[in-house]
């Protein structure tokens, strides 16, 4: 194919013919056509595939271009990254077969930026150019990559203030009492953003609260509750950390805690406030003599990468003079044979390596492959909600349609003269329609805690990163006990290895796992 240079330049403003020849060997410049459409709405906008198709056409032939490949997606999101036509021209970038991506607008390509961002490091990786007719980006000449810079800057402005709006707009939720979602706390259900009392789960909390005024003792309160065969929500046993977030955590005397605020909350509490803060005292009073000795910042989190052992505090004495403090595996304890060749590290070392660790979260390149997959975990259970949510909705249809059957019989019933016989059969008929009710609503509520199951299992990315900025901007404020209780409420433990670190947070189902900063 050549160039149409007996076309008007004004076609296509601010593009000029391409020759239709690249490198030594002449070879044409190869481009494939994305092209999607996912609703009827956007045919009617006039974004339907064949005004696309015949467009872009139109721009190769203008340019010289010649084309590769035609990717049509069908009633495809553009917010995600699972399309068939997208993963084929990903494959044909990264097989080098094309020299430019062709679309009409940024949209048909994708919705998310950081999807985009990343195709646009697989293409410069592989010296693909990126052409958009709408927005007038064309990474084929310099001023064209200068432009599409410039808009990512604007794009990743744009997403960081919809975050800030959304920080905000949960401050204010929360100030009024409202629960702002994520992991529906133990002991609660979540109806309709509503935080209401689930009885069994209830029993479980008062046991705790009243068990641990009794002992003092997180592991009396273990105990007691495996005597009980009281598990948690998976069915496990309870750990100290899981026990503490629960008597720490003030939802539980109908309070909500945003940030370093606590809020009066609109939900029932489970436990007296009297009760909550007697608790706390002696939390307080626990940890005013657990830091006489020892700055044991990540004490009971801490576990051993090598046995899976708890590594508690301890310190040894040199020259008879100075502690050096430590935390040192404990495989081998309660006279058991030692199974672990790993032995300790130093309070400095391991300290020093969470923060840095904690704070290089905050950091683009290591946050956005754990956004990528929050974001793909919780797109898959919103196609679950979706199917239920469609699940309910014909069963309330149902539900609607044996109503008004039922209420034509007790109508005809009422006020049509009928033989005894036929009164049988109305009555026979309005008992069968009232069980068939029952069954529909049962299934409807069973749906219903089916999708508050899938709810709860979502991941609040904004939660998460809420989590890590402000431990970055605070950590360095704090004293030892608040900075023992941040970690405490955020993870559930840090896996030590000497060359990584894991940490596993919570309300997230896997470990994040990073390479332990140099000494």
């Amino acid at each position: 194919m050549t160039p149409k240079m007996g076309k008007k330049t004004t076609e296509f403003p601010g593009l000029s013919p391409r020759p239709a020849t690249r490198g030594l060997d002449n070879e044409l410049f190869t481009v494939s056509l994305y092209i999607r459409v996912s609703t009827d709405r956007q045919a009617k906008e006039g974004d339907s595939l064949e005004e696309q198709e015949s467009e872009l056409k139109k721009y190769c032939d203008y340019r010289g271009f010649r084309i590769h490949n035609i990717l049509i997606e069908k009633g495809k999101s553009g917010g995600n990254t699972n399309r068939p036509e997208y993963k084929k021209l990903v494959k044909d970038i990264e097989a080098k077969k094309i020299d430019a991506v062709v679309v009409k607008k940024l949209d048909r390509l994708s919705r998310s930026l950081l999807d985009f961002e990343q195709l646009m490091t697989t293409m410069q990786e592989h010296d693909v150019e990126f052409v958009s007719l709408k927005e007038n980006f064309d990474t084929t000449t310099a001023m064209g990559k200068a432009m599409l810079r410039v808009a990512l800057v604007f794009a990743q402005l744009e997403r960081e203030q919809t975050s800030e709006r959304i920080t905000d707009v949960m401050g204010y939720r929360a100030s009024i009492g409202l629960h702002n979602g994520g992991r529906t706390p133990f002991g609660y259900v979540c109806l309709n953003k509503e935080l209401l009392p689930f009885k069994k789960e209830q029993q479980i909390v008062e046991v705790i609260f009243q068990k641990f005024l009794e002992t003092k003792s997180l592991a009396s309160v273990t105990e007691a509750l495996q005597a009980t065969h009281s598990a948690t929500r998976k069915g496990t046993l309870w750990t100290d950390s899981q026990l503490r977030t629960i008597l720490q955590n003030p939802i539980y005397k109908g309070s909500l805690r945003w940030h370093d605020k606590t809020y009066p909350g609109l939900h029932q509490p489970l436990v007296a406030d009297s009760l909550w803060e007697k608790v706390q005292t002696i939390f307080s009073q626990r940890g005013h003599l657990g830091n006489t000795d020892s700055k044991t910042e990540i004490q009971k989190l801490l576990r051993c990468g090598y046995c899976s052992s708890p590594m508690t505090p301890s310190y040894a004495i040199k020259q008879k003079t100075k502690k050096y403090y430590y935390y040192r595996c404990t495989s081998g304890t309660h006279g058991k044979k030692r199974t672990c060749l790993f032995k300790c590290v130093s309070f400095p070392r391991i300290h020093s390596a969470v923060k840095t660790c904690l704070i290089l979260l905050t950091q683009d390149r290591y946050f956005r492959p754990l956004e990528t997959r929050i974001t793909s975990h919780n797109t898959h259970i919103e196609a679950t909600e979706q199917s239920i949510y469609e699940q309910i909705t014909q069963l309330e249809a149902e539900l609607t349609e044996l109503k008004n059957k039922h209420d034509q019989y007790l109508d005809a019933l009422i006020t049509q003269s009928l033989s005894s016989p036929e009164k049988q059969r109305l009555n026979d008929r309005i008992e069968e329609l009232l069980r068939d009710s029952k069954q529909t609503k049962s299934k409807i509520t069973t749906l219903h805690l089916e999708l508050t199951a899938h709810t709860e299992a979502k991941i609040s990315l904004i939660t998460l990163k809420t989590q890590l900025l402000h431990f970055r901007d605070k950590a360095d404020s704090w004293d030892i006990a608040t900075y023992r209780t941040y970690l405490l409420k955020i993870l559930t433990d840090i896996t030590y290895f000497p060359e990584k670190l894991s940490f596993h947070f919570s309300g997230l189902p896997w470990p994040i796992e990073i390479v332990m900063p140099p000494p």
